[in-house]
């Protein structure tokens, strides 16, 4: 049985990779009106699979490239490639809470993958957690068909894909280490950047379309030192909270320590008010008292029902 230990690290893991992916994506903002998005991603994997390599080399751990699961490698890496590009861009044109706020339906798509992929146990109330966190997205979302902002919807499509790849994830920690996997990650995404950039290189594009996707039609290049620094931080904060939060889904139950997740949204709501002068509006923040009501509802039922996941065979 999991250890409620185990559950305990596991929190704390996420709480400290929420802090840090705050950090991240306040810059990543800061500097999508001068920098493209994939030499972001490009920098961040060098930079942390750099301090995954001196990290391995200090504490003498072996690096090890293979999988034992390329065919399911092959679909997280790219699910989590593809998830992520959709929310930084997406931050480029939607405000930082609102942004964060959506991307919290993956804690629901998280619970409703546990069931299908895992064989996890999802009763009566937690479905009912579910539906009400989904409305809280819509009413964040507030679909005005006659000018909806179709971008409102790429944190809630990263989202699915990021529940899906931490879920899938636990079929292949007993034989993929930690190190093997964020290396995968951070490989994939140099390889799928520079492929991109070779598409769209030699494709042609309106100046209404060079307007309007900026953030990942410019020119690859870093304009000053100080953006370079940016770059450097990002990532850092990328690669702390890759191992906080790839950690915490090892070793603790999805399901469990997934509401603990929501602590990104104070933050962003501090930065995104103080930085940018962004809030949510009265509609969006019933919505956000919805799906954090959903949450930990959720949680509330765990702890009260005792629910361990049996670690008999491989989780994650």
């Amino acid at each position: 049985m999991m250890s409620l230990d185990n559950n305990i690290k596991a929190i704390f893991l996420i709480l400290l990779g929420m802090f840090v992916f705050t950090i991240q994506d306040a810059l990543i903002k800061l500097i999508s009106d001068s920098i493209n998005i994939y030499v972001i991603y490009v920098m961040r994997s060098i930079t942390g699979l750099v301090v995954i390599l001196i990290y391995c080399k200090i504490k003498n751990i072996k690096i090890v490239l293979k999988t034992y699961y390329p065919f399911i490698t092959v679909i997280r890496v790219m699910g989590f490639f593809l998830g992520f590009s959709l929310y930084y861009f997406s931050l480029s044109k939607i405000s930082l809470p609102e942004a964060v706020t959506l991307f919290f339906a993956s804690p629901f798509f998280v619970t409703i993958f546990s069931k299908f992929i895992i064989r996890e146990r999802v009763g009566f109330y937690r479905w009912t957690s579910i539906v009400i966190g989904f409305l809280g997205v819509y009413l964040v979302l507030d679909p005005n068909f006659n000018d909806f902002n179709i971008y409102s919807l790429f944190p809630i499509i990263c989202a699915f894909f990021y529940a899906f790849t931490v879920v899938i994830q636990k079929k292949t920690s007993d034989k993929d280490s930690l190190f093997t996997q964020i290396i995968h990650t951070y490989i994939s995404a140099i390889i799928f950047s520079f492929i991109i950039f070779l598409i769209v290189n030699n494709l042609n594009f309106s100046q209404y379309q060079l307007l309007e996707y900026n953030f990942i039609l410019m020119s690859w290049n870093i304009p000053n030192y100080s953006s370079f620094l940016i770059l450097i931080i990002i990532g850092f904060t990328g690669v702390i909270g890759f191992f906080s939060l790839f950690g915490a889904y090892r070793i603790g139950s999805p399901s469990t320590i997934a509401p603990y997740e929501y602590s990104l949204i104070l933050w962003s709501i501090l930065l995104g008010f103080f930085i940018w002068n962004e809030y949510l509006s009265l509609k969006e923040f019933s919505g956000l008292l919805l799906i954090l009501l959903a949450s930990f509802f959720t949680l509330y039922r765990e702890y009260i029902l005792s629910v361990k996941i049996n670690t008999d065979k491989p989780l994650r």
